[in-house]
């Protein structure tokens, strides 16, 4: 686990970066979209300004997919077993990233719940640069 940057190496190609708040919105974080040398697009969060522990893996899209649509709600926990690492921000950090990439979308009324949008990510889309807005608050 790591407490600020990521240093694992790994033989992937980073193709974009970002940054988003986590889903307090207490600390933001930097991320990466790369491919493997398959091609498979993967997702790694790379670093948090705020102190908290996380797993600096590259979790392929193929596999987040499937873990969030076999979720209903979608919350953390339903994609942490993506996961090697054993940090419990770890989940909720990528959630935050796809909620920043409109990938998920927060449920009205419900703290942490998110639901997919249908938006993928293929090694074509993922390497387009679009300009986020940080998600509004919901109200209560």
């Amino acid at each position: 686990m790591t407490k600020k940057t990521a240093t694992e190496s790994t033989k992937m190609t980073s193709i974009r970066t970002g940054t988003c708040k986590t889903l307090s919105q207490k600390s933001e974080l930097k991320y990466s979209v790369g491919v493997n040398p398959s091609k498979a697009v993967c997702i790694c969060v790379t670093s948090n300004d705020g102190g908290g522990f996380f797993s600096p893996e590259w979790i392929a899209w193929k596999d987040i997919e499937a873990a969030i649509k076999e979720a209903e709600p979608v919350t953390s926990i339903c994609i942490r077993h993506l996961f090697k690492g054993k940090s419990v921000n770890s989940s909720g950090f990528l959630l935050a990233v796809l909620v920043a990439e409109g990938i998920l979308e927060a449920l009205p009324k419900k703290t942490r719940h998110f639901e997919a949008t249908g938006k993928t990510l293929s090694a074509t889309t993922a390497s387009k640069v679009t300009k986020r807005k940080a998600p509004a608050k919901k109200a209560k």
